[in-house]
């Protein structure tokens, strides 16, 4: 969230937002994916979860995410700059693929994560 302005303003930095995104059915990956799942662990958090819900809802991809317009400075933009690395780097950061599973073991032992045909983004 430091690269949140509105975070900075209220000196509430701590936290992330984690989007993770799957390939479409006839496009893959193009459009930054459709979104799987999210999480926000901030301050705000109640004031975000509600677009990420309807996003994962509606079967909404994350480049809708990245070129929906959010107030300024405001809180929802942890959402449109996450969604912006599917894109490319963003605040020194970009999309990566999540770790794959094989045969009831994890490819990337050090980080546990879960098996997802997609990939992960997160602001801090």
């Amino acid at each position: 969230m430091s690269e949140v302005d509105r975070a900075v303003i209220a000196d509430a930095t701590t936290g992330f937002v984690k989007l993770i995104a799957g390939p479409r059915r006839i496009l893959g990956n193009t459009g930054g994916g459709r979104l799987l799942g999210a999480t926000v662990v901030a301050r705000r958090a109640g004031e975000l979860i509600n677009e990420l819900a309807l996003a994962r809802a509606t079967g909404m991809f994350t480049g809708r995410l990245a070129q929906t317009a959010h107030a300024y400075p405001g809180w929802s933009l942890a959402i449109q700059q996450t969604a912006a690395q599917f894109f490319g780097t963003h605040g020194g950061r970009t999309a990566h693929p999540a770790a794959k599973r094989e045969e009831g073991r994890f490819t990337d032992t050090s980080r546990r994560r879960a098996r997802w045909d997609g990939v992960q983004s997160e602001v801090t």
